[in-house]
């Protein structure tokens, strides 16, 4: 198979791996009823399905840029790949609940690898000068796959079987791993120092303990042993990573980048965006399936028009946009608009047109479509090649803990509000009302965003606008 320009093979590897990776990660949320049918458990009980995942998706990527530099980014991305998707097959096969959660905990220790590794060499592959143009390209994966998640899951369950959801992994997995052995070049290993164990636990631990507590405290309350004990050890554990980390020549997680103005500021805002950002998705959700009662394809297809959205503005004005007016507007317009489009569901109602719902995300899209690309071009610009791959771990680490934390904001506000009878299709007034509460909070929590992106000098970035 004739390998193409390094760039693009190298694009086109990622892009498979990070597909099946975040697509996973949301369509399997839509397969919860009928996992909870097929193994005669209380849904309460499958959703260490998704918590499991999460649990060592969060473990795994602090430890990714380490591997990566001492066993070389090719030969850590093909390892991760392989164990996703041979552990997607076991997913499919499960005969049990055991069986599906522990098969989902390997998947998530692969998926924890994928995305950092990947997006170092992404970026080691492409000159300055088109960063605007990798960004460009690895958005639509990045942003579309969350937002299909639903509509491909209801799609397999309902035509197929929630087996379907995972054996489809098999053969996008085999075509990455394959095109990887052809094209990606081996890649020089350095030294990275011994492994840094204590920051190694400190890191993996406390983000796992803190992505479970997050998970939990919704569902059995804030204040119960089973929240508040993991939940004071993450707290602790991350509080003395950060002194650990300081006297450590080699960290696993290079807290030092942070020092560094333009990636820290690109990073802060990833913060509040990622906890407004997939929260509303994962509010929306429910609330066309559970208050609304639209099945799980029909909520999937609802959501759709937000990744339309993105990618009519990536594709068509944004590489343009970005020349012409810098990452600092995009940052600023487009994180304004997405606090308000996303603050606009506090007004849904009870018979809200699903056209209109469609609209607003369609408009909502546009908006992310600007501060995905100008974070995406921006956020690695001031960092030395040969610390890329510590500065994606240190992104994605970041990510998937706002993400985690945006989720379980928005929720706690739907059960702290949520009638005595749930927010179910007879919830009536009350159940509208919390959910109508927590589409507020995710429009509030992207707000800061927009305060944060001021600071971003489009000077820092200059190299970047040369070529888009």
């Amino acid at each position: 198979m004739r390998r193409p320009e390094y760039k693009i093979a190298v694009t086109a590897v990622y892009i498979a791996g990070l597909f099946i990776q975040i697509l996973d990660s949301t369509v399997v949320n839509v397969a919860l009823p009928s996992l909870a049918d097929e193994f005669g458990v209380d849904v309460t009980d499958v959703e260490w399905v998704i918590v499991g995942f999460g649990l060592t998706l969060a473990a795994a990527i602090p430890a990714a840029g380490w591997f990566a530099d001492r066993f070389g980014a090719k030969r850590v991305f093909l390892t991760a790949i392989v164990i996703f998707t041979l552990a997607s097959v076991a997913c499919g096969s499960a005969n049990s609940l055991d069986q599906l959660v522990a098969a989902r905990i390997a998947q998530g220790l692969g998926a924890g690898l994928i995305t950092p590794v990947g997006s170092a060499m992404l970026y080691r592959a492409y000159p300055l000068k088109e960063r605007a143009k990798a960004a460009n390209t690895v958005l639509s994966v990045a942003v579309v796959a969350p937002a299909i998640g639903p509509t491909v899951g209801g799609l397999l369950i309902e035509t197929v079987s929630w087996r379907a959801i995972f054996f489809i992994n098999l053969p996008i997995g085999a075509l990455a791993l394959v095109l990887g052995i052809l094209w990606l070049n081996p890649d020089e290993t350095k030294d990275p120092g011994r492994l840094d164990v204590p920051g190694l636990l400190l890191s993996s631990g406390g983000l796992a303990l803190g992505v479970y507590a997050l998970s939990s405290g919704p569902d059995v309350g804030w204040l119960s042993g089973r929240v508040l004990i993991p939940g004071l050890i993450s707290i602790a554990a991350l509080s003395a990573l950060v002194l650990v980390e300081r006297r450590v020549a080699a960290p696993v997680l290079a807290l030092r980048l942070l020092g560094e103005r333009l990636f820290r500021t690109c990073n802060l805002i990833g913060v509040f965006l990622y906890m407004g950002f997939v929260s509303q998705i994962f509010m929306l959700t429910l609330y066309l399936q559970r208050f609304r009662g639209y099945s799980a394809l029909e909520a999937g297809l609802t959501s759709s028009p937000m990744p339309i959205g993105v990618l009519l503005f990536s594709n068509l004005i944004g590489g343009r946009m970005y020349q012409q007016v810098g990452p600092r507007r995009m940052l600023i317009g487009g994180t304004l608009g997405a606090a308000i489009t996303t603050l606009l569901f506090y007004f849904v109602g009870e018979n809200t047109p699903l056209p209109a719902i469609g609209g607003a995300m369609f408009v909502r899209g546009l908006f992310l479509g600007s501060v995905f690309l100008a974070l995406q071009s921006a956020i690695y610009v001031r960092v030395e090649s040969i610390d890329l791959a510590r500065a994606a771990s240190l992104f994605n680490t970041q990510r998937q803990a706002s993400t985690a934390i945006g989720v379980a904001i928005t929720a706690t506000a739907l059960a702290a509000l949520a009638p005595l009878g749930g927010v179910g299709p007879d919830s009536g007034s009350g159940g509208l009302a919390a959910y109508q509460a927590a589409f507020l909070v995710a429009g509030l929590m992207i707000a800061p965003a927009v305060l944060i992106a001021t600071f971003v000098r489009d000077g820092d970035v200059a190299a970047t606008r040369q070529s888009v």
